[in-house]
């Protein structure tokens, strides 16, 4: 049964559970098909629906704080950011008992805060300082506590309270988010040379993209062109340092346009440390971000990349998708909605949408990720093609991770047969990058299935295994070594560990029946031969595997 013929299965049953108990005993027992349906809504993603049922619950019972609660997070969930505003202010006016910890915690944390952004939203500055004061200010929280009263006080009249605000925040563990806020609240205040100061500090600190967009931007609404201009030439200069701006960042638009922009960018720092530790945590804070700050998609890319991990993969797709292609993160996120597209079976749409990315923007890692995207489908013709262009484009020239061109192409040469090219690649790429593990072992795995410089491979083979000692293909590869110079003892011993470190390989799985046919052992090498087929090793492989259960090796 499939996830959402489960999900329908429960829904159903939870509806029957309802109409039977409701008969059985109408005034005790109402809530437990709601209740029900309600958490298997809430599971399968559909808030709109739990908080349907959430809601005939609370009708019923006004004062339920649980209830209220996960009508909150459902709201967070869905982004609906002034709904569950709504419900913290009720909550609020009811109170926790004193041993709901999960409410108390709330009423000192994320309700204050959703309290405080609806404020500052709506230009009440004073009432969101008052919210935003009633989050516990614990360690934990130091940080966080003093940027959201910093940015609520972020304007013309109050920003020297607002400095003063960062100022009191006394962990030295800090210091560089408070002086990339000071720039940004400067800025915001057109306070043009203290922002400067402050901007430079940053960035001697901290050189990420984002705050180099930031300090870019103001440099070209400031009119600053010749610091502008050194400023991106320092950057280009050093190629190992990949750098892709915006391109709205040289408009005259600002990035941070209001104090409830800043504040948006505070929660996406503070989800960036809740990372994968509370998922449901962090997405509540992303969509809270987004409400604060709609055009910062970094929110976008980091909810995308959690909603991936809960393999909630059409979810996943509409956040990278929202990633224009003029931010820094587009070719990430056309890369990730490439794989996940490909993953659902939508490999044409996948390549598409790689190729239409390519067409208005340059990007070494989006051209690789075209090549493989062929490669996986065995299109090795084109595969070849697009690693060509890669290799012949002098922007690329001196990219540090060319050897991995030279090599991906090298594999496609030799699935297609052209083992002389193949070969000269793989050179190529040790030349870039002598003990490259994966280079060493599939140029040393080709040259022993060839019976070529056979102890040069053994070698290449041994030195990749001293760096990855447990990697099960490099394992195969050597007993593939003693498999050829007849030490069949040994290669079976090493086959027998390689397929215990990766049972699911039919290539392993072939490799060790074959020696255990050489060591006399037929009814085992048979077993291993067809669970080799059971793994379906593709027609060429399938072909071979046959012919030896019927005529053995």
């Amino acid at each position: 049964m499939n996830r959402l013929n489960l999900y329908i299965f429960v829904l159903i049953l939870a509806m029957l559970l309802q109409v039977n108990v409701s008969a059985a005993k109408k005034d005790n027992f109402p809530k437990v098909g709601d209740y029900l349906i309600a958490q298997i809504s809430s599971q399968a993603n559909d808030y709109n629906a739990a908080n349907k049922y959430y809601l005939n619950l609370l009708k019923k019972d006004k004062k339920n704080t649980d209830l209220y609660l996960k009508i909150i997070k459902n709201n967070l969930l869905n982004g609906k950011i002034e709904d569950a505003n709504k419900y913290y202010i009720k909550l609020e006016k009811i109170g926790c008992n004193n041993t709901n910890i999960e409410c108390i915690n709330f009423l000192q944390s994320i309700g204050p805060l959703i309290n405080g952004i609806v404020y500052l939203k709506n230009n009440r500055g004073n009432k969101a300082l008052k919210s935003f004061s009633k989050i516990s200010n614990i360690k934990e929280n130091e940080l966080y506590a003093g940027l959201l009263k910093a940015w609520s006080l972020a304007n013309f009249y109050t920003y020297k309270q607002s400095i003063e605000a960062l100022d009191s925040i006394k962990s030295e563990n800090y210091s560089n988010e408070i002086i990339m806020h000071k720039a940004l609240i400067y800025d915001l205040v057109n306070e043009v040379e203290l922002a400067d100061i402050f901007y430079e500090q940053a960035l001697n600190k901290n050189q990420e993209i984002s705050l180099i967009n930031y300090y870019l931007n103001f440099l070209h609404r400031n009119n600053k062109n010749k610091k502008k201009e050194e400023f991106l030439q320092k950057l280009y200069a050093d190629s190992s340092y990949q750098i892709s701006i915006n391109n709205n960042i040289l408009l005259d638009a600002r990035l941070i346009e209001n104090q409830v922009n800043g504040v948006g960018l505070v929660l996406y720092e503070a989800s960036q440390y809740l990372g994968f530790e509370d998922i449901d945590l962090s997405l509540s804070i992303l969509n809270i971000a987004n409400y604060s700050y709609p055009n910062l998609h970094e929110v976008d890319f980091l909810s995308a990349s959690l909603l991936h991990s809960l393999e909630l993969f059409d979810e996943a797709m509409l956040s990278y998708k929202t990633i224009p292609n003029n931010h820094y993160l587009s070719s990430l996120a056309v890369i990730q909605l490439a794989n996940l597209l490909s993953l659902n079976n939508q490999k044409d749409v996948a390549i598409k949408t790689l190729l239409d990315y390519l067409e208005t923007k340059t990007s070494f890692k989006v051209k690789m990720t075209l090549g493989d995207h062929y490669r996986y489908q065995s299109d090795w013709v084109k595969a070849q093609a697009i690693y060509s262009q890669i290799i012949e484009n002098e922007k690329y020239a001196l990219d540090p991770n060319m050897w991995n061109t030279f090599y991906r192409r090298g594999i496609a040469y030799e699935r297609n047969k052209q083992m002389d090219l193949a070969e000269k690649d793989f050179v190529e790429a040790l030349k870039l990058n002598n003990n490259q593990p994966d280079v060493l072992n599939y140029l040393g795995y080709s040259w022993i299935d060839s019976d070529k410089n056979m102890l040069k491979a053994k070698n290449m083979i041994e030195l990749a295994l001293e760096q990855k000692p447990d990697d099960a293909y490099f394992i195969d590869s050597l007993a593939w070594y003693y498999f050829k110079v007849s030490d069949f003892d040994q290669a079976n011993s090493l086959l027998n560990y390689a397929s215990q470190l990766a049972p699911s390989d039919p290539v392993i799985n072939e490799h060790y029946g074959d020696t255990l046919w050489k060591i006399g052992k037929y009814i085992e090498a048979r077993y291993q031969w067809n669970r080799a087929l059971d793994l379906e090793p593709g027609i060429e492989l399938t072909n071979k595997i046959k012919v030896k259960l019927l005529k053995g090796y």
